[in-house]
């Protein structure tokens, strides 16, 4: 991780709520870590309490039986949103099946998050293949280029009221999730 993007991490731990208390997730690879680790720093500088850091495989992306697959995915993840349409068209063999996946994903993620019973607060720090995933997800549409989010960009779900509410980095309109078939 570059110094830039240490202290932009920190910079959002400072600015997420310590009203709560937090759980990060995050995927196994190092910048992650220190991702993960940096929003943790500025969250605790802040007064927030992060109870536990717990790598989550989930987010490192599918599981492959043929490394070709990545061939399809540029460096950078520049075509990540190509990537993901065509994953969830079947258009790739030698990797899990995108619905299998997500159902893997969510049930990692947003399920797991709305069996707490405490007001906690659960943080994924990943990349952006999982990122884009449960965009195409939650989104219930193909990907454009315009969903392909910025470092340190992402999405947030709140429960209330038996109401699940998703919010997307750089957009003002929050969305109500209903009949969201992955939970």
């Amino acid at each position: 991780m570059t110094d830039l993007g240490k202290r932009v991490s920190v910079e959002l731990g400072q600015k997420i709520p310590a009203t709560r208390k937090a759980h990060i997730f995050l995927s196994v690879v190092p910048r992650c870590y220190q991702t993960a680790e940096a929003i943790a720093e500025g969250f605790s500088a802040e007064g927030g309490e992060v109870l536990d850091m717990d790598p989550l495989p989930t987010l490192l992306g599918p599981e492959y039986t043929d490394r070709t697959v990545w061939n399809n995915l540029h460096p950078n993840g520049e075509n990540v949103t190509e990537f993901v349409n065509s994953w969830s068209n079947n258009e790739f063999e030698g990797i899990e099946p995108f619905d299998k996946f997500s159902m893997r994903l969510m049930g990692d993620t947003v399920k797991r998050l709305l069996a707490v019973e405490d007001n906690l607060m659960h943080i994924h720090v990943t990349h952006d293949l999982a990122m884009m995933c449960t965009k195409r997800i939650l989104f219930n549409r193909p990907l454009t280029r315009e969903d392909r989010v910025p470092f340190l960009g992402g999405l947030g779900i709140t429960l209330k009221n038996d109401v699940l509410t998703l919010f997307v980095g750089c957009s003002s309109e929050p969305m109500e999730i209903s009949n969201f078939k992955y939970l």
